[in-house]
């Protein structure tokens, strides 16, 4: 097993491996669980958890952030979750998926407050992002659970979303860090 990049009280992260494709196709096999995700109320094509799986382990192994295997501390495999870069709006973007089976459990709620912290801690970056399907409200709230605040509405891949964003000075602010302004004592 690789080293963990985040853990929480019942979750750990860790880079997917190359060796991982079934785990990422069981995952996104679930018409339920792409329903608001690229290919829809579909099983998503092989070719393309392939691809997923190749960007994953190369954006972890070129950037060290990336979307990483979410399993439980009891080793059960329930999903994925991290960061990938976007373009239109340019940055990095928090997301997950999980297995149907720990859906309702707080599980995405405890991994995206993680990730958010995980964020500030490790990026240099001012602000990220999370946008879902403009009717997924569970997500919406998830989102808000973890800080960030809706941003706009646009069209990604031909689905009407609503982004949410949250900003380091944000961040800092929600977690009680006092940012001194220039010119103060």
């Amino acid at each position: 097993m690789s080293d963990p990049i985040l853990v929480t009280q019942r979750l750990r992260l860790t880079p997917f491996l190359e060796t991982d494709y079934k785990l990422l196709r069981d995952l996104h096999s679930d018409p339920e669980v792409n329903r608001y995700h690229s290919p829809g109320l579909a099983p998503m094509a092989e070719a393309e958890v392939q691809r997923r799986l190749t960007s994953y382990v190369e954006d972890h192994r070129r950037t060290g952030i990336s979307k990483w295997k979410l399993e439980t501390i009891d080793d059960d495999f329930i999903g994925r979750a991290g960061f990938s870069w976007q373009n239109e709006p340019d940055g990095y973007e928090l997301g997950y998926s999980l297995k149907q089976a720990y859906w309702r459990q707080g599980y995405a709620s405890e991994i995206a407050i993680a990730l958010v912290d995980w964020f500030f801690s490790h990026r240099a970056e001012d602000q990220m992002f999370a946008y879902a399907a403009s009717e997924h409200r569970k997500s919406f709230a998830v989102m808000e659970k973890a800080g960030l605040r809706p941003w706009m509405e646009m069209t990604k891949h031909g689905v009407s979303c609503r982004f949410y964003r949250i900003t380091r000075q944000e961040h800092e602010r929600a977690r009680g860090v006092v940012i001194p302004t220039s010119g103060s004592n």
